[in-house]
């Protein structure tokens, strides 16, 4: 071998081992991320979650489930992309930010002046993407894997998070066409919970004190006409991907989404547990229907409600 071609090949070695060593030391997409806004690794106020219900005046049959988080952060704060990435923008709205990592993962920054060009390339924690618009007074952060939002909060992904609070079960309650049906039931009735989850950390006026989403609303019926109690049922699942079926089949009717005004700006979140029971299909007797309810961090409130089915013989 001459000279010159041993160091050719030496030369295409060396290219190859760098190579490979940025690709290694590149976060594979699935890899946890700090946060969008400085400082990057200690965890921020969040006032508005994952599946959250978003609700165009009081028409909860088209609502849209919330394909974010909010994070808190004054206007005009400047907000980083935690991973590398391309830049990429929105046709439909000017304040949004994508960053693609390529196969259709990709992380999307809302509420935004933007800062870059789209075909930019992107440096995590370095690049500045955009600066909060006023008068938000947050950024909506989202992330998608193969093309489908998921959730930012679950285990493995946004980091630092913690969360020691539990949600809240306010009641359950058995209904025709949202209105109560009683306790004592002949035919067929929609079996709904009305429950929240609480922010970890504490979020400023004028939405202090108000709900966010639970990640998983389970229910069962209980009793000693059942033999075995049934499996739990998932009525809604927010955990991991954003669900795939119509808002109006998670979210019963009188569901109301938050609002900044102080009077009647708190919203009522409204799962169904059931749709269209038919109590005929069940001994006449004593029931309990349980419910339980869970946040990312697997934090749980689990309440019960006594059923009488009486059906007419």
């Amino acid at each position: 071998m001459s000279t010159t071609a041993h160091i050719t090949r030496r030369g295409a070695l060396l290219v190859a081992t760098l190579i490979a060593l940025l690709f290694a030391s590149a976060a594979p997409a699935h890899a946890s991320y700090g946060w969008p806004v400085k400082p990057f690794h200690r965890q921020h106020a969040v006032r508005g979650f994952f599946g959250d219900p978003r609700i165009a005046g009081n028409d909860e049959a088209h609502g849209t489930f919330h394909f974010g988080i909010d994070v808190v952060a004054a206007n005009n704060t400047p907000v980083y992309s935690p991973r590398d990435g391309i830049a990429g923008s929105n046709s439909r709205h000017r304040d949004v930010v994508l960053v693609s990592q390529g196969g259709g993962n990709s992380l999307e920054f809302w509420h935004v002046i933007p800062a870059v060009r789209p075909g930019a390339r992107v440096f995590a924690y370095r690049t500045v993407v955009g600066y909060v618009e006023k008068p938000w007074n947050h950024v909506h952060f989202s992330e998608t894997v193969d093309g489908v939002y998921v959730n930012p909060l679950r285990p493995g992904a946004l980091e630092p998070y913690r969360d020691r609070t539990k949600p809240v079960i306010h009641g359950i309650y058995f209904e025709r066409d949202g209105r109560a049906a009683g306790a004592r039931i002949d035919g067929t009735i929609d079996i709904v919970a009305e429950a929240w989850d609480t922010t970890p950390l504490p979020v400023g006026a004028p939405w202090d004190g108000k709900p966010v989403t639970p990640a998983r609303v389970e229910w069962r019926l209980e009793g000693p006409h059942v033999s075995v109690a049934l499996s739990w049922h998932v009525a809604a699942d927010f955990e991991g991907a954003l669900p795939s079926v119509p808002f109006a089949s998670v979210y019963a009717p009188w569901t109301r989404q938050n609002h900044p005004w102080k009077s009647g700006g708190r919203g009522r979140y409204r799962f169904f547990l059931a749709r269209g029971l038919d109590t005929r299909t069940l001994a006449n007797g004593s029931y309990r229907v349980a419910v339980r309810v869970t946040d990312t961090r697997g934090n749980a409130t689990v309440a019960s409600r006594p059923l009488v089915v009486a059906n007419a013989v």
